[in-house]
């Protein structure tokens, strides 16, 4: 991989009429997540440079909107990023893909757990191994779904996937130094690609956060928010499974079930009923949600792995403390105010809320300078490839 060069600064901003796909999930109408998230908000700022830009959600599409640049996601979903890519180049188009590679030892983490169902049954197969479990999941979906590059691969195998798709990768965008280290590692094939740095960005102003506390004081001494799609991944359980040994704590739990883990959904709902002190929100809208983040006295992120959590993003923005298990790459970007723990190990996420008192709630949700200046250094590493693009596509007319 070569490495990231620095980029030259640009004071104009030729973009306009520059055709730019972005990939977004097939039920992203349906299924909310953080890469939704973020492919809307990357759709956003190429907009707010002037460049025309679609979501794209499949080759078809990508063939119809025949861009110039598309940014595709998920190198943990190589099936479908090698159908955008081919689509792409068919049209003559520049490919960043953008790695969402989540932490090995994370994942290992969750295949070992009590999984169950479908889910439970590939992991022993793949004898918990992160890169064959997306794989298989990949070409069982395909397969289901009469995806005929699934059954393609289905007897070519992953190896070969990879060397095909590595190719059609111009710029590989990852989101710090920690998952550049594991990709390099794990991914010798895309050592051609062009690396750029580019944090999650944080798309928020000081006027998005409602000023009045959610919560019921006086009731309870502390209150815990749990944010994100219920489901195995996410391991909201093991916060419900301690809950009614912390007498002096509400948790606060919010995100839609993920209608395709049901079993988990299912003991997600009777460990509820169980903990009076555990409430379930449901899906929030935006605001409530940075609402409930702001006047936490800490942000709960029990996730087996993530690239970077925008729930503890945006924690870390409003200034809200943050307990999350250990799988992540965020480590790069918050330094501090994160209290980690292994997941795996008994006891520690009772041992974690042990140092976690009640905290003085603030007057206004959170000061408008941390803000923006968090904002703005997430946003740093998108705005400079983006301008970058944009410089040398028009030149390219």
């Amino acid at each position: 991989m070569r490495s990231q060069q620095a980029l030259p600064s640009l004071t104009r901003i030729p973009y306009q009429g520059i055709k730019v796909g972005v990939q977004i999930r097939t039920d992203h109408a349906t299924k909310a997540g953080g890469d939704v998230a973020l492919a809307k908000a990357f759709a956003g700022r190429l907009r707010s440079f002037g460049f025309q830009v679609e979501l794209l959600s499949s080759a078809r599409a990508v063939r119809s909107f025949r861009p110039q640049l598309l940014i595709a996601f998920n190198l943990d979903q190589p099936l479908e990023l090698l159908d955008l890519c081919r689509a792409a180049k068919q049209c003559g188009a520049e490919v960043a893909a953008y790695a969402l590679h989540h932490p090995s030892q994370g994942v290992r983490a969750y295949l070992r757990s009590e999984l169950r169902g479908l889910r439970g049954l590939v992991a022993r197969h793949v004898r918990n191994d992160p890169a064959r479990y997306f794989y298989e999941m990949a070409l069982l979906r395909g397969c289901r779904c009469r995806n005929l590059l699934a059954v393609e691969y289905l007897l070519l195998g992953r190896d070969r996937l990879l060397r095909d798709l590595a190719p059609l990768i111009d710029y590989l965008l990852v989101s710090g130094p920690s998952e550049l280290a594991e990709i390099e590692t794990e991914f010798p094939e895309l050592r051609s690609a062009s690396i750029r740095i580019v944090p999650h960005p944080v798309e928020l102003s000081a006027i998005d956060v409602p000023n009045v506390n959610p919560y019921e004081e006086g009731k309870w001494l502390r209150h815990f928010f749990v944010g994100g799609r219920i489901e195995s991944r996410k391991n909201q359980n093991a916060v419900l499974r301690i809950a009614a040994h912390v007498l002096d704590a509400e948790f606060v739990f919010a995100g839609q079930l993920n209608e395709t883990d049901p079993t988990y959904c299912a003991e997600f709902r009777r460990l509820l009923s169980l903990a009076p002190n555990c409430r379930w929100l449901g899906q929030l809208s935006m605001a409530a949600l940075l609402q409930h983040i702001a006047y936490a006295d800490a942000v709960i992120n029990p996730s087996w792995f993530e690239v970077m959590s925008l729930i503890n993003l945006y924690a870390y923005t409003l200034g809200t403390p943050i307990i999350s298990a250990l799988h992540t790459f965020e480590s790069d970007l918050l330094r501090d105010g994160v209290i980690r723990y292994d997941p795996e190990l008994p006891h520690a996420l009772e041992h974690a809320l042990i140092g976690v008192g009640p905290r003085v709630k603030p007057t206004t949700a959170t000061s408008s300078g941390r803000i923006a200046e968090f904002s703005a250094l997430t946003w740093a590493g998108f705005d400079e490839f983006s301008r970058c693009a944009g410089e040398r596509l028009a030149g390219a007319d």
